[in-house]
């Protein structure tokens, strides 16, 4: 068999094998994209024929206080989750990847929330906080903090923080695995060389383990984004989004947009801004990232 026969051989065989993820993923997420993409585009209620209004629901959209609003406490999930979950995951990385001992039962105590529904999570949360029967402001009582006591779950000065606080709570095991692998890669005769060189753990962590596992720490980032911008399970469940809008995440809205008020044109807008400020905060992070790496 020639060198020709052979590869289109390849060629074939590697088609077979995708061919079904392809489908799966085209009628699954491109197909419903599109229609999202045309929805966003009409009035329609779930029943009759849609009717076409070109760029209405996007400019009632962004003229809307109570959107902006919305985006508002889903940026602030996103700043949480960049500046307190990525850095704890980093720390407990580096802290398991200096051969801590029983370094894997830790990594499984720490990945352990991540498989918990998120809905389980957000429903122990609103338990914890209660004001009534919740144990954190019995605790407060307990230390002589009762001045610190709140409505937790519904003032709106603190609510947004503690709906954010359980996402970044439940995913630190999350961004921990995946900057730990990155971490595994690194060659441990670097950081022998390093130590040899009288390099404490505090100068490696900075100046060798953070830039050689840069790429999955990127990883993490971009994962976080798109997972903040999506965020729906902790708002629901612990609020419904609550007073009035003061937690309500962006999926939150599209959802009681669509299926609440039967808006779906309106709803199909605010799922297609999810997707473009996700791309956008995206891209800009890596141009970013890039630029530093």
């Amino acid at each position: 068999m020639g060198l020709k026969a052979m590869d289109r051989k390849r060629y074939v065989n590697a088609a077979l094998f995708t061919f079904p993820a392809f489908i799966l993923f085209t009628v699954l997420v491109i197909i419903p994209v599109f229609f999202s993409v045309f929805y966003s585009l009409t009035s329609w209620k779930g029943i009759g024929d849609p009717v076409l209004e070109g760029l209405d629901n996007y400019i009632t959209l962004f003229k809307s206080d109570t959107y902006w609003q919305i985006m508002m406490n889903t940026i602030r999930m996103l700043l949480a989750s960049f500046f307190f979950q990525v850095p704890m995951g980093i720390v407990l990385a580096y802290l398991l990847y200096r051969k801590t001992r029983c370094y894997k039962v830790f990594r499984f105590i720490y990945f352990l929330p991540v498989v918990i529904a998120p809905i389980a999570i957000g429903i122990i949360f609103s338990i914890l906080f209660n004001s009534d029967i919740g144990p954190i402001n019995k605790l407060l009582d307990v230390i002589h903090l009762g001045a610190l006591k709140r409505n937790w779950l519904s003032d709106v000065n603190v609510v947004v923080n503690i709906v954010v606080l359980p996402q970044v709570w439940q995913y630190v095991g999350y961004t921990l695995v995946i900057v730990f692998a990155g971490m595994q890669a690194i060659d441990d005769e670097i950081l022998e060389s390093a130590e040899i060189d009288g390099a404490n753990a505090l100068q490696m962590f900075f100046k060798i383990v953070i830039p050689m596992s840069w790429d999955s720490i990127v990883v993490a980032f971009v994962l976080i984004i798109s997972g903040s911008l999506k965020s729906f399970d902790y708002s629901w469940a612990m609020t419904k989004g609550g007073p009035g809008n003061a937690s309500a995440m962006l999926a939150v809205y599209m959802y009681k947009t669509a299926f609440v008020n039967n808006n779906f044109g309106r709803g199909s807008a605010i799922s297609m801004t999810i997707m473009l400020f996700s791309a956008l905060f995206t891209y800009v992070f890596k141009r970013i990232a890039n630029r530093n790496d």
